[in-house]
């Protein structure tokens, strides 16, 4: 701060002998600039992302740097899956493409399934029942060369091949042959869902992705956390016996091929339609009449530049499908789709809800034209997104409906479009979809009565528990998980939307996604990312709320006033940045709000002002909205004429 000031003087010194700078002014500027730096703070950077902007692969900006690089790998899968048995069978290829500066001497591998091998380390309880010897590896080639499993290291979900070697700018092709047995009674955003329904995911080995900040995902996939994958291409075909249809990541090339014709002309409808289309009903499957009269069908999907595929199965579930048009300048359009058990009546207003999410997000918030051809909601026994995939519970409560399809819609943005890494920081993904909690359910459908729970937040806000939101997401146990990973980062950028504004809130966010598209930012990417977009140094606010175990608490600590001249002090007894929201109480039951965003605590300042000329009497003055944290509500209200509290 020392040097600052000194070339604060110069600088100063300078004007003033050429007559530029007058005395009063001089104590304004220095004002000024004492205001601008002690706000604009530095972050704590990580020593690996200190080493990513010193090669330049990333920018202080939040820009990938010039040097940014990231590996990608292309997929051929071929696969069997047995419903009675619940064995995947088959093979994958894989052209990999190391666009690192680095000699790869090491690949290591993703088993997924590994997660209900015997012997594997999990965070989450699996029934006995499911229990395997995990990933069965028949066989193995190197770029034609049989490969020594005597060389391969499987460490629960992940897979090491040693002896490789890949060199910069060079391509590898692995060919293995696998199979493993699908879990039945503990889903874990896989499973079977019932005797006839499936969600498969997770399904088939893959490399792991190398980075230029950690180099080697090795993080093991233990339950709870989710997943880092790499961009690439997948070309994937599925074959069961010829009662069962699939739904997939990425779009089916042999239409025809499966289905009847009458279900074809029906997906055509639904995607040239903004109604809602029946492809498949009840009437339908009782007939017989969907899916080609093969002993087996095999079902093509090919998907481009998404970072996994999924794929769901079922010989008695109905489908609801639409389409909107997402691109005015191309007119292209993209299918809505939920498929679901006809038993499960909670289903039957995702396809609207689902559509209005894609509406939303394409025109609203961020207002990015929705990146994929469809998006289809499965009910199945989790809530979980997928690229293009959603498996979403039948909830009982149309209010959870809502919420939860919004949720997981908008995962289409992040971590799929944006590729975030949910195993180590899930707030980069879980804090936006959670914020649309907040936003989309009055918007999708008001006819369903709206309110949310934050007391999450504070219940957690200041336990031992508790920990700052860059904590890794492998280290967040106990009731601050939540929390510190879903709703904190959401009321976060809530706050932050209030205070920068919709318009400038919204062309940072869209500066991040348009830079970070098809790519894996990290934290310090977005928030840097986010200072640009605005024009704004947000760094105090990132600060207290991400790095900082903070705990939220305003009071209503003094009210003066003289007739109906009102003073009124808030004062901040804890450590988070939250917004002033007073609503004013008259005499005659109506109201008024005085606000402040969270830009009024930016300096440190531990009391805000306020004034109220008011035109009637008041009789209460009440603290905090619906949305606002508060550890101690009950000093947050003032009755005229019986002093603070209740």
């Amino acid at each position: 701060m020392l040097h600052l000031f000194r070339s604060f003087i110069c600088f100063a010194k300078i004007l003033k002998a050429v007559h530029l700078l007058k005395p009063y002014q001089f104590v304004f500027l220095l004002i000024m600039f004492i205001g601008k730096y002690s706000t604009a703070q530095e972050l704590p950077v990580a020593r690996s992302v200190r080493k990513a902007y010193s090669k330049v692969t990333r920018s202080k900006s939040g820009l990938p740097g010039k040097l940014y690089w990231q590996n990608t790998g292309n997929y051929n899968i071929n696969i069997n899956f047995n419903p009675s048995t619940r064995e995947i069978s088959g093979g994958v290829t894989i052209d990999y493409i190391n666009n690192s500066p680095d000699t790869l001497k090491t690949l290591v591998f993703k088993l997924y399934p590994n997660l209900y091998k015997n012997n594997a380390m999990r965070n989450m309880p699996v029934a006995s029942s499911d229990l395997t010897t995990g990933v069965h590896i028949s066989s193995m080639t190197i770029d034609g060369n049989e490969y020594d499993s005597t060389r391969r290291a499987i460490k629960g979900t992940n897979m090491y091949l040693k002896g490789s070697r890949i060199l910069p700018g060079q391509k590898a092709h692995i060919a293995i042959n696998y199979s493993y047995t699908l879990n039945k009674g503990s889903f874990i955003r896989t499973g079977q869902i019932d005797s006839g329904a499936f969600f498969i995911a997770y399904f088939f080995p893959r490399i792991a992705v190398y980075d230029d900040v950690d180099g080697w995902n090795e993080y093991p996939y233990i339950g709870k956390e989710e997943f880092y994958n790499d961009y690439g291409n997948f070309k994937v075909a599925i074959t069961l016996p010829g009662k069962y249809e699939v739904w997939a990541t990425g779009n089916l090339e042999n239409t025809q091929e499966v289905y009847k014709p009458n279900i074809v002309q029906r997906i055509n409808n639904a995607e040239l339609s903004d109604s809602i289309t029946d492809v498949i009903t009840t009437d339908d499957l009782n007939k017989g009449n969907v899916t080609q009269s093969n002993q087996t069908n095999t079902w093509r999907f090919e998907a481009d530049g998404v970072t996994d595929f999924a794929f769901a199965v079922s010989d008695h579930y109905v489908w609801r499908s639409s389409s909107i048009m997402v691109d005015p300048s191309t007119k292209r359009r993209t299918r809505v789709d939920a498929v679901f058990n006809p038993v499960h009546d909670a289903y039957l207003p995702v396809a609207a809800y689902a559509r209005k999410t894609v509406e939303l997000i394409s025109y609203h918030f961020p207002a990015l034209p929705f990146p994929y051809s469809h998006e289809t909601i499965f009910d199945g026994l989790d809530a979980m997104e997928y690229p293009m995939m959603v498996n979403n519970l039948p909830f009982s409560d149309k209010k959870e409906v809502l919420e939860f399809t919004a949720h997981e819609v908008f995962h289409a943005l992040f971590p799929f479009y944006v590729g975030t890494n949910e195993t180590k920081f899930s707030f980069m993904d879980e804090g936006w979809a959670t914020m649309t909690e907040f936003l989309f359910p009055p918007l999708i459908d008001p006819a369903v009565p709206f309110d949310y729970d934050i007391s999450d937040v504070n219940n957690s806000a200041g336990t031992d528990e508790d920990v700052p939101i860059m904590t890794p997401t492998t280290q967040l146990y106990g009731k601050a998980r939540f929390s510190d990973k879903d709703l904190k980062p959401a009321l976060g950028l809530l706050y932050l939307k209030e205070m920068l504004g919709d318009k400038l809130f919204l062309e940072a966010m869209r500066y991040y996604i348009e830079n970070w598209n098809g790519k894996h930012p990290t934290p310090y990417d977005f928030f840097n990312c986010m200072n640009t977009g605005s024009g704004t140094n947000l760094n105090w606010f990132w600060k207290t709320w991400f790095f900082e175990k903070n705990v939220p608490d305003l009071v209503i600590s003094k009210v003066t006033h003289r007739q109906l001249d009102y003073n009124i002090t808030i004062s901040s007894p804890g450590s988070l940045p939250v917004p002033i929201h007073l609503t004013i109480i008259y005499r005659d039951g109506s109201k008024q709000l005085l606000s402040r965003n969270i830009g009024c605590w930016m300096n440190g300042n531990k009391s805000v002002s306020l004034h109220l000329r008011a035109k009637k009497p008041v009789t209460q003055l009440v603290l905090g909205d619906a949305f606002d944290v508060d550890i101690n509500p009950e000093n947050n209200l003032w009755n005229n004429g019986h002093g603070r509290g209740k």
